[in-house]
This record gives C-alpha cells, structure tokens and sequence, in this order.
C-alpha cells in the first residue's frame, strides 16, 4: 500500500490519481476496521451484572454459533425435503422456440428446466409459444422413497442441532462451574494471606517483645509472600475462565458479569437403567443415526423403484407461427410410460451400493448405541466416585479447620512454635482446596451424566 502511495506521489499526474488513492486507503482502513471489529468482539453481544447458570444456558442456546451453523445445515436439508416432495406434484414450464433454417429440425428445452420439451420446426422461419405439464402417476416407489430419504436426512440433521445444543450446555456448565471453583480457590488463597497477615503479625509482637526469634519473623514473612503469589495466580486463573464462559455463551469477551450460583453438593437421584433407558430415546446421536438409517433404506428403496415403470400424465398447449393447416394454437393430452429393460447393470450395481450403505448404518447405530451405553454407565461411576470424595474431603476439611484452631490459639499463647502452625495452615489450605475440587468434580460428573443422556 505505502509503495503504491509513493509511485503515484511521484507521478506526474498526482491530481488524477488522488482519488484512487484515496479510495484504496478508505477499502484498506475499512478491511482493517472490520478484521478489528471481529477479533476484538464488537460484533457479539454485551452483557453485564449477576448471571446464573440457568441464564448462561439460555444465552447459550440462542447465541453459540456453533448451534446456528448447525440450524442453517438443517435448514437446508428442510429445504431438500420440500424439494424431493415438489417431485410429487405438477410441474409446469414455459419454452418459447424460435428458429429459421433450410430444412426441418428438432430443438430441445433449455436444460435445467422441468418437464423439459423438445420441438420439432420446419425447413423455414418459425416461432412457438409451448406451455408444458407433467404429473407422475406412477413411479414404482421411486420418488416417494426419495421424500422418506431426503426427511430421514432432514430428521438427522435437526437432531444434530440438538447434539450441539447438548455439547454447548455441557460446556457452558463445565465453565461456569471451573469459574466458580477458581472463586473458591481465590478464597482460600485470600484466607491463606489473611491468615499469613495475622501469623506475620503474632511473630512480630512476639519478636519485639523478647519472646520470639527473628527467624520466625522471617519465616512467616516468606509465607505471607507466597500466599500472595497463590492469590494472583487463583485470580489470573478465574478471569480467563471467565473468558472461556463468555466465548461458549457467544458474548463479548469484555462482558462485565458475576456469577449467581455457588458450589453445592446435591444426592444424586434416579437409577442407572432409568437413565440408559432415557439415553437410548432421547440421545441426539443415537437419533440422527436412527434417522440416516432410515434415510439409507428409504434410497435403497428409491434405487430398486427405479427399475419399475415410470408413468407420467402430460399436457401441452402451444401458440406458433407461421400458420400451419390454417391453425396456430393448439393443444395435446397424453400419458408417457417408460419401462427401463436393460442398462448394463448399472441400476443393479446403484442398488448394491445403497444396500452397503444401509449396512454401514446399521453397524454405526450398532456401535453407537454401545457407545452410549458405556458412557452413561462410566457417568454413573463417575458421579458415584465424587460424592464419596465429597464426604471424605468435607470430614477433613472439618478435622482440619479444628485443628488449625487450636494450634492458633497454642501458638499465641507460646504452647507450639510457629512450624506448627504453618504446618496446620498449609493443611486447612489443602482441605479447602479439595473441598472446592470435590464439589466441581460432583458438579461437572452430574453434568457429563447429563451429556450422556442427551439432556440439555
């Protein structure tokens, strides 16, 4: 862009060229505007204030883009359903022919066109107005077929929108809940430092008073600065997890919100072969696969259909010139029949490849259901699994904060030294730690129980 600016500085026609130049420049900022625009999120929603996970999952059902690509995708196999069923029904065309020659021919319909025509014109100038309709009334199954299998498509295509909608709440969760336990863990740091400060503090009277060492002074201070460490990193931590949540959402990135909900431990309810059961009818996989099996045969069927006779009504009115037998409109009603008798064995060779795809559906839906199945019974492992770890890190979560008390109060009163006590606070540090891990791991097992399913 500069090189060219600068050549046509130099040029000699500077005044002609101006507007170019400024033409380029305005493309070239309006480029870079718009590429700005898209990386730094102006084009996405704003929101701000308290948000639950309820509303982040509606937020995400309606702006995830990922959910309206895969609407427009459905969208379009709607429209190739309403297309396969336009097949079924009349078809009118308009051919207007015009021709002039040295002897008589036969001129075709412009391709693309249906019902297509052909025309046959005399050795002489000549013009024709042709309205044309054909409606099938037989086809052997073919068309018919074609709508079940365009419809399969388009039922598997719904139902992979509602796979992605699964996938999007799934992660919508998971990254709200990660923001929450990065709160927690930003608490527990602040609860470190505080309780750094006030050790700090104990050492230091203690110290100017004559009943402590300097190297307690010292320890605690080093303590004090590692808890602050630990902050700054649980708070960098929690705000670009916020990122992610607002990524999935399909908000701006600079959206100022704060989160609602809070960690809670909640019994698991249900029983495992209620909720296989409930996976294997609402699963969306399992439903798109269902639907591109029935798709597959239904284009098995359409292929052995084509084989059969094809039967369509036929209407034609024309209007030419010049006259001919002291007419120039005209009309014709008809029925075409057409019996396919041999082809070289390409019709055969079409229905064994739609066989063989029908097959390859049935061994995926096969393997998918088994799929399934196993990751709603690793689920149920899984959310088992986490509600023991919740019980067992709450009880010493509880042991250790008693603990932890008492050792404060010994310290203070010259019964433990110090050690002591950092030991004890790095243990409290570590049980809340894992507290606030064990209730996202409960959370975010609850929540891949709930992908399992198909639910969202």
């Amino acid at each position: 862009m500069r090189k060219i600016c600068h050549l046509l500085l130099r040029s000699q026609r500077l005044r002609s060229c101006l507007p170019i130049m400024l033409l380029l420049h305005a493309a070239a900022s309006a480029a870079g505007a718009q590429t700005a625009s898209a990386l730094i999120g102006d084009d996405r929603p704003r929101i701000s204030g308290p948000l639950s996970l309820q509303d982040a999952v509606t937020m995400t059902l309606d702006g995830n883009l990922t959910i309206q690509a895969m609407q427009f995708e459905a969208d379009a196999a709607h429209r190739e359903t309403t297309a396969a069923e336009a097949m079924k029904r009349p078809q009118l065309s308009a051919n207007t022919y015009l021709a002039t020659g040295s002897m008589s021919n036969i001129l075709s319909s412009a391709p693309g066109v249906s019902p297509s025509g052909w025309m046959f014109v005399p050795g002489r100038s000549f013009a024709d107005q042709n309205l044309m309709l054909m409606v099938p009334l037989y086809t052997g199954g073919r068309l018919g077929n074609l709508v079940k299998a365009a419809s399969g498509r388009e039922g598997a295509a719904q139902a992979d929108v509602g796979g992605a909608r699964a996938d999007a709440v799934y992660l919508v969760r998971e990254f709200y809940y990660r923001a929450l336990v990065a709160a927690e863990m930003v608490k527990t740091a602040e609860a470190r430092a505080d309780a750094a400060t006030a050790m700090l503090d104990v050492a230091q009277v203690q110290f100017e008073a004559g009943k402590g060492i300097q190297a307690s002074v010292a320890r605690a201070a080093a303590e004090l600065a590692d808890a602050k460490r630990m902050l700054a990193t649980a708070r960098n931590d929690r705000l670009k997890i916020l990122l992610d949540l607002r990524r999935v959402m399909g908000v701006a990135p600079d959206s100022d919100i704060t989160l609602l909900d809070t960690l809670a431990f909640t019994p698991s309810e249900g029983s495992l072969q209620a909720d296989l059961a409930e996976a294997a009818q609402i699963r969306p996989e399992l439903v798109a696969a269902r639907a591109r099996r029935e798709s597959a045969a239904a284009e098995t069927a359409a292929a052995r259909g084509a084989r059969r006779p094809q039967i369509y009504g036929a209407a034609m009115a024309d209007a030419f010139a010049p006259r001919d037998m002291n007419r120039n409109t005209g009309g014709t009603v008809g029925v075409t029949m057409s019996f396919p008798l041999f082809d070289s064995g390409e019709r055969g060779a079409e229905i064994g490849k739609k066989e063989a795809l029908e097959r390859r559906n049935d061994a995926e839906l096969k393997d998918l259901e088994l799929r399934v199945a196993t990751e709603v019974r690793q689920a149920w492992l899984d959310l088992n699994t986490a509600e023991e770890n919740y019980r067992a890190a709450r009880s010493a979560l509880d042991s250790m904060q008693a603990a932890y008390d008492v050792i404060v109060v010994r310290v203070e009163n010259q019964k433990s030294i110090l050690v002591e006590q950092l030991d004890a606070l790095a243990a409290l540090t570590a049980a809340r730690e894992n507290l606030s891990r064990a209730l996202f791991e409960h959370s975010i097992a609850r929540a891949r129980l709930d992908r399992a399913i198909g639910r969202y």
